[in-house]
């Protein structure tokens, strides 16, 4: 049976306290070694990042919330990378 993808929008902002590597964070997330969300940076300054991506249906895509902080606890746990995020579901 075919895996459901759902799109999303990802808002990324640096952490007060992680600020200097804010850019190094955005180029390891969009890197595209994670297999389980492949983000494309859509536009970035020197603290905010704006990216696009899609995950496999789950219970963690049911809201944004949800999906916010699902993502937020990946990108530490596979990376260590500290970002403040918010999620849109959809485009």
């Amino acid at each position: 049976m075919p895996t459901s993808f759902i799109p999303f929008t990802m808002r990324a902002t640096a952490r007060e306290d992680h600020k200097r590597t804010f850019r190094t964070d955005i180029e390891r997330v969009a890197s595209g070694r994670r297999g389980w969300a492949p983000l494309d940076v859509v536009k970035s300054t020197d603290s905010q990042a704006l990216l696009h991506g899609a995950i496999a249906q789950s219970v963690h895509t049911a809201t944004d919330a949800g999906l916010a902080r699902y993502l937020q606890d990946r990108l530490v746990a596979d990376n260590d990378i500290h970002l403040d995020i918010t999620v849109s579901i959809g485009r």
